[in-house]
């Protein structure tokens, strides 16, 4: 890496971390526990429905001989809903298990190791 790309790359971040905090700006205020309440049950409602509404989700109720899983799903109570979206929030998200971490992992200690190697 030549000195003018690092020092284009050292201005450019610096700008970047003065602009970027003031690009976003969010206004706080106080909210009602109902309201908060009647977001996150909505936000659980919404996981759940998602899920249901996967198609390899709707093909095992399928064989199970469940029908009209989304009409279910609108009748379910807060407490019943609270209780399945936490259980499919804790459910694995997929057969991954690390495996991506550890090839980015691998691939950044590869840079680095050939950016040292032409030095």
């Amino acid at each position: 890496m030549n000195a003018f790309s690092r020092v284009f790359l050292c201005r450019l971040l610096a700008v970047l971390m003065v602009a970027v905090p003031y690009a976003a700006q969010t206004q706080a205020a106080m909210i009602a526990s109902q309201q908060a309440i009647a977001a996150s049950t909505q936000s659980e409602r919404d996981t759940v429905s998602c899920f249901v509404a996967r198609a390899d989700v709707q093909k095992q109720l399928a064989a199970l001989g469940a029908t009209n899983a989304a009409e279910r799903v609108s009748q379910l109570t807060d407490d019943e809903v609270r209780s399945l979206a936490g259980k499919i929030d804790s459910l694995p998200a997929g057969a991954d298990s690390g495996v991506t971490f550890l090839l980015i992992v691998a691939l950044i200690l590869l840079i680095l190791v050939l950016v040292d190697w032409r030095k």
